[in-house]
């Protein structure tokens, strides 16, 4: 698997938010997915009802301690604010998913009946090394969300937390100091509307993450 390396500096990593061949965009197999593109504004997504991962490999393993995104969202969800979260409404508007390195490996029986996108979760992994988890940010569209934290119900690998407040469509600015420093392979958006039947774009004009020590 090819990598491309981000810009780096001082400890700050930028990542290439207008480079294609920088990223991974993955398909769900019964999931109509995104319209990604990459310009020179960022990495746009375009959600019709629909969904799919966007993945950055980074080099090497790197211990990331914050993670700071900036962008534009076109509107917001169509879904009240009370069933985020829930089935049925199992959507956001932006997910910022830490690949973390781990012990955690397929054996050749799973490798077999994976679906495409665990497999590739997996191959993300240095050679003779696995993954732990991935630990992702959420951005959700209520104050009372904010705070809380789950192991998703439909894949024990996936953790959330809700870690900022998107609530008005317009420019952004989050970010986030995760409690202690994670070793990080890979960067996974996620960014959906299929449960809602939700339309917009979310555009990613800055995804900077700052490295631990």
């Amino acid at each position: 698997m090819r990598k491309i390396k981000s810009w780096a500096l001082a400890g700050v990593i930028a990542l290439p938010l207008h480079q294609p061949g920088a990223w991974q965009v993955l398909q769900y197999s019964s999931i109509k997915p995104n319209e990604v593109s990459f310009t020179e504004r960022g990495m746009q997504v375009s959600v019709d009802g629909s969904a799919s991962p966007v993945i950055f490999p980074l080099h090497e393993p790197i211990g990331i301690r914050k993670v700071e995104v900036k962008g534009r969202l076109s509107n917001l969800l169509a879904l009240s604010e009370e069933s985020q979260g829930l089935e049925g409404g199992d959507d956001y508007c932006l997910k910022v998913g830490l690949v973390i390195a781990g012990d955690k490996t397929l054996n050749a029986f799973q490798r077999m009946f994976s679906a495409r996108w665990v497999k590739t979760l997996f191959e993300l992994a240095p050679a003779g090394t696995g993954i732990d988890r991935i630990q992702f940010l959420n951005a959700v569209q209520s104050e009372a969300l904010l705070g809380r934290r789950r192991q998703h119900p439909l894949a024990q690998i996936i953790h959330e937390e809700n870690v900022w407040l998107l609530d008005r469509a317009g420019d952004f600015e989050l970010s986030h100091t995760l409690g202690r420093p994670e070793r990080v392979i890979a960067i996974w958006l996620s960014i959906d509307g299929d449960d809602s039947a939700s339309k917009y774009t979310t555009l990613i004009t800055s995804l900077v993450l700052e490295q631990a020590g």
